[in-house]
Parts: C-alpha cells; structure tokens; sequence
C-alpha cells in the first residue's frame, strides 16, 4: 500500500467517525414555569480515538535499514537491505536530476569519463544536500583514476552519512590504489562493521592486509 492510501484511508476513517450524539431532553412544562423541569440526559460521548504513532521520516527508516544490514543473517538478506537502503538514499532526488544521472551512465558506457563527471557536478549543483550523487562522482573518478578526487568527494559523503558502507567500500580502494594500505584497511574494516555480509569480503581484506604488510599477490 502506498503512503498516499495509508493517509487517504486514515481520512476516511475519521470523516466516517460516528458525530457526538444527545439524547432527548424534555422541556418544562409551560404552566409552572418555576417547578424545576427533568434533568437532561447524560451526553454519550464516543470514545477518544488511540493516536497515531508519529510517522517515520526518511532518515529513521534509513536508519533502521542501516541497522538491519549490520545485523543482516547471511548475504542474500543483506543485498536486499542494501537494496532497499539505496532506494531511500535515492528517493528525494528530482526528475531533472535522475535525467542528469541517466545521461552520465550513457557518458560512461562510452568511456566518456568527463562528460559523465560533467553531468554529476550539474546534478550535485541542482541538489547538492543528496550525498548519493557525490558517492556517484567518487565512483567516475575512481574509474578515471582521479583518486584524490574520489576522496574528496567520499569525504563529503561519509560526513553526512556515515552509515553508507558502498562509500567506505570505495575509500578503500582509493586509499589502496593510491598505495595507503593502513588508510585501506581503516576504511574496509568500517565498511565490514556496517555490512558483514558484503560479497567476497574476505578475498578484499586479504588483498588489503597483503598490501599493508608488503607482500605481493
């Protein structure tokens, strides 16, 4: 059910509630006007409604998403949270920034890697409090091989939302690429903290650990 049903129907439910009811009261009799007439009857009030529970904004239910990734059972469960986390990250952004997006993926299927940055900067200057779309240029210029760049911009992702493990991911191949095992291993072990479940998990931390201990593959 879609949030608009949820509050279309709770409308109904009260525009359908039963109105305050009253029970005949009798008038006195006109001819003894000062004889005390019959007390009126007890108004019948319907009871209070139960309130609400406050509705959850965007940023709880990225939360709770976040806190179940972290707690996911195994990694079929965990890329679905993810998937779901993703989607809240997304869900603000404008048609005309989704359009910006499209046309920078289409950049990159050409290895146009400029004109895919191009298009995220515009988009970021259109909307520039979605971390989302700073984590998408990290993600070119990491392609690119402009990874102080990438840095730069995981930077001001992961300080708005830190609980992004795809963002921590990505730092950490940069700080590797970059020849920073110690940095790598800092931010691929935050990543794990936050997604324990992330695939081949294990084969990029012994590709991190092997770096930092100076060994070769």
């Amino acid at each position: 059910m879609t949030d608009g049903r949820r509050w279309l129907m709770a409308g109904a439910v009260l525009l359908c509630s039963p109105a305050l009811t009253f029970l005949p009261v009798h008038a006195a009799p006109a001819a003894n006007p000062a004889a005390p007439g019959p007390a009126a009857s007890p108004v019948a009030k319907t009871p209070a409604p139960s309130p609400r529970p406050p509705r959850k904004t965007l940023h709880d239910r990225l939360m709770d998403a976040e806190k179940a990734l972290a707690m996911a059972g195994n990694e079929k469960q965990a890329g679905e949270i993810s998937e779901r986390a993703e989607g809240l990250r997304s869900r603000a952004l404008t048609g005309s920034v989704q359009m910006l997006i499209s046309d920078s993926h289409d950049a990159l299927e050409k290895h146009d890697f400029q004109q895919a940055q191009d298009d995220l900067t515009a988009a970021i200057t259109i909307q520039p409090d979605q971390p989302i779309l700073y984590r998408q240029r990290a993600a070119i210029r990491l392609a690119a091989g402009d990874n102080n760049g990438a840095i730069t911009d995981l930077g001001v992702v992961l300080q708005a939302d830190p609980g992004d493990p795809t963002a921590w991911g990505m730092l950490a191949e940069a700080e590797h690429d970059r020849h920073e095992p110690e940095a790598a291993l800092r931010a691929f072990h935050q990543m794990l903290l936050l997604n324990p479940k992330s695939p081949d998990s294990d084969t990029q931390l012994k590709t991190l650990e092997k770096a930092r201990d100076g060994q070769q593959d």
